[in-house]
């Protein structure tokens, strides 16, 4: 984090892939943000002094890689499945070229990730042709209000756009997603519901574009 940091403000990384390893962190409850301080917080059992990458998708693997080796495998995956490429993640991390340790490491871990990654795409099974929604958490934010992670999945077309509704006892409320989904890909989003019972919630695809 430290090094992203430096790499910002020398600029050798955009603002987007900056603000993108962020929100990557805080997504994953890795970054956490005290409301009551506005500090940010790094969870130390899964973040390494020595990452050094400047690739979004690579960092986010080197980033992750500690938590592979505390839990696991298994409890791994069953943590992070929400993320799109964490299967690659894990096939780098077995894969010889993780230990190189050249000044081109950086370029070859990412031509990796983009071998491996296009050969999970064509190993993957097909989703089914509708589009899909999951929901993935559920956190109290007080007084009945509700934080809410999903993924919206696309099927054998590609979305353009989505309508998404969420409901519970005593709100609901609708929202369209804010990018194109690939087929066959999930994107996760946040939103924030009251509800009486979290239970109860419920998340539905109201309407959806397809790419042309």
């Amino acid at each position: 984090m430290q090094n992203t940091a430096l790499w910002y403000g020398q600029g050798t990384i955009s603002d987007q892939e900056y603000l993108d390893s962020l929100q990557y962190l805080i997504d994953n409850k890795i970054l956490f943000l005290d409301k009551a301080e506005k500090s940010l917080v790094l969870d130390a059992t899964i973040t390494s002094e020595n990452v050094i990458v400047t690739k979004p998708r690579i960092n986010q693997c080197s980033v992750l890689y500690q938590a592979y080796k505390n839990v696991g495998q298994i409890q791994f995956l069953a943590k992070y499945d929400h993320v799109n490429f964490i299967n690659t993640c894990i096939k780098l991390y077995k894969d010889p070229i993780w230990k190189y340790q050249g000044d081109d490491r950086l370029e070859k871990l990412n031509e990796r990730f983009i071998e491996l990654n296009q050969k999970i795409k064509k190993e993957k099974p097909k989703l089914s042709f509708e589009p899909t929604i999951k929901i993935i958490s559920k956190t109290s934010l007080g007084q009945g209000k509700f934080d809410l992670k999903f993924n919206v999945c696309a099927g054998d077309e590609s979305i353009d756009k989505a309508k998404i509704l969420l409901k519970s006892e005593i709100e609901a409320i609708q929202i369209g997603t804010d990018k194109n989904i690939p087929e066959n890909v999930c994107r996760t989003y946040v939103s924030q519901l009251h509800a009486k019972n979290p239970a109860n919630i419920q998340i539905n695809i109201l309407e959806q574009v397809y790419e042309k």
